[in-house]
C-alpha cells in the first residue's frame, strides 16, 4: 500500500509510526517526507500477508501544530494498494477523519539491541554498503525487499556476536539476476524486532 498525506501550513508532519494493524515484524512502514507538509508513506509485509477484514490503524503520523487556532486541513492523496502479485487494486476512501490526539513514544530506558544504519550511497549503481550494530549475540537476518514485499535478496542470516558489521549489496537478487531501477527495503531483523531502511538503485 502506498499513500500521500498533504496538510496545510499549520501542521507540520514529522515521523511515521506503524499502526495497531502493522505492529508485527513481518510489516514495514517506511515514509519520505517531500517537506514538512507532505509525506509519502510506503506499507509492505516481507511475508507477502495481506490485511485481514477488520478496523485499526495502518500508520500513526507524529506532527506538530504551528498555530492551534488557525484553520488547518488535510488530504489524504494518491492510495495505491497492490495485491501479492503486484496488480494494482482499485480503492475508494471513505469516512477519512483526522485524530489530532498527540502522540508521544514510551521511554523504557532500555538502549536498542541493534541499529541500522542508511546504505551508503544512496541512490546507487550498481553496489551499496549496509551497516550495522548488535548491542549483544543474536540471530540476525538482513534481507532487501522490493516494494511489493518480495524478499529478492537475504545477506545475513545467521548468529552474530555484539559489534559493528557491513555488508555490501551488488544489486543482484537471490538467484543472481540483476534488479531493475527502483526503490528497496533494506530490512534488518534481532529478537523478533526490526528496523528497515528506504534504497534508491538507479541505472
Amino acid at each position: 500500500m502506498q499513500f500521500c498525506i498533504r496538510t496545510s501550513r499549520g501542521i507540520l508532519l514529522e515521523s511515521v509510526q506503524p499502526g495497531i494493524r502493522t505492529a508485527a515484524s513481518s510489516w514495514i512502514v517506511d515514509s519520505y517526507n517531500a517537506n514538512d507538509t507532505t509525506v509519502n508513506v510506503l506499507v509492505l509485509n516481507a511475508e507477502k500477508k495481506s490485511f485481514p477484514n477488520g478496523s485499526g490503524t495502518i500508520a500513526s503520523i507524529h506532527f506538530t501544530m504551528i498555530n492551534p487556532k488557525e484553520m488547518n486541513s488535510v488530504e489524504l492523496t494518491n492510495v495505491m494498494v497492490i495485491n501479492v502479485r503486484g496488480d494494482s487494486l482499485g480503492v475508494t476512501v471513505t469516512n477519512l477523519t483526522w485524530d489530532d490526539k498527540r502522540l508521544s513514544a514510551t521511554n523504557t530506558g532500555e538502549p536498542e539491541s541493534f541499529f541500522l544504519g542508511q546504505n551508503f550511497p544512496n541512490p546507487f549503481n550498481p553496489t551499496t554498503i549496509l551497516n550495522y550494530r548488535l548491542n549483544k549475540a543474536a540471530f540476525v537476518r538482513l534481507s532487501v525487499y522490493d516494494i511489493t514485499g518480495r524478499e529478492v535478496s537475504r545477506l545475513i542470516n545467521q548468529y552474530q556476536y555484539a559489534g559493528e558489521y557491513n555488508v555490501t549489496w551488488d544489486s543482484n537478487s537471490n538467484n543472481g539476476q540483476k534488479m531493475a531501477s527502483g526503490i528497496y527495503i533494506a530490512r534488518l531483523s534481532v529478537d523478533n524486532k526490526s528496523f528497515s531502511q528506504k534504497m534508491l538503485l538507479t541505472k
